[in-house]
C-alpha cells in the first residue's frame, strides 16, 4: 500500500543556457538574413574601394572592350561596380539559401560552385581589358567581390557534421 504522506519532489522548468535558442535546437543553424545582407553590401563596399584606388586614385584604365571582337570601349564605372557586385551578392546568396534547404553539404556544394563561376568570371577581365593593370584591377575586383562572400556568406551555419 502506498503511503498517501509521500512528499512530490517539486519540478522546476529547464532553462536554456544564456544565448542558445531552443527553438532551432537539433536544426542547422543559417546565418541572418540582416548579416547576409550586410556581406553582400560589404562585398560592394570593398569592391567599389577597389575601384576608387585603382581608377581614379593611380590612373589605372579601366575601360573594357564591349564585345572581344568590337572598337567600342565602355568604362567600367562606379555604378557597374556597385550593381555587378550586389547583383552577384544576391544570386549567390539565394544559391546557398536553396543548397542549404536541401541538405546538410549544402555551403559545400556552394562554395564549389561559387568558386567555379570565380574562376569563370575571371575570363572577362582578362580578356576584354584594354591594358595589363587594367586586366589586373578588373581580375581583383572579381576576386575581392567573391573572396568577401565566399568566406562571410556561409558564416552562422552549422558546417562541422
Amino acid at each position: 500500500m502506498r503511503n498517501q504522506h509521500q512528499t512530490q519532489t517539486p519540478t522546476t522548468p529547464l532553462t536554456p543556457v544564456p544565448g542558445t535558442d531552443l527553438s532551432t535546437a537539433g536544426t542547422a543553424r543559417r546565418g541572418s538574413p540582416t548579416r547576409r545582407a550586410l556581406t553582400v553590401v560589404g562585398a560592394a563596399v570593398a569592391a567599389l574601394a577597389v575601384w576608387l584606388l585603382a581608377g581614379p586614385v593611380l590612373g589605372i584604365d579601366l575601360d573594357v572592350q564591349q564585345t572581344p571582337d568590337s572598337s567600342t570601349l565602355v568604362p567600367v564605372t562606379a555604378s557597374a561596380v556597385v550593381i555587378s557586385s550586389v547583383l552577384a551578392g544576391l544570386l549567390g546568396w539565394a544559391l546557398l539559401a536553396l543548397l542549404e534547404r536541401w541538405g546538410t553539404r549544402g555551403v559545400i556544394v556552394w562554395r564549389s560552385v561559387a568558386g567555379a563561376i570565380t574562376l569563370l568570371s575571371l575570363g572577362g577581365p582578362l580578356s576584354l581589358a584594354q591594358s595589363t593593370g587594367g586586366a589586373v584591377v578588373l581580375a581583383l575586383l572579381h576576386l575581392v567581390v567573391a573572396g568577401v562572400l565566399l568566406v562571410a556568406l556561409p558564416r552562422g551555419r552549422s558546417t562541422a557534421r
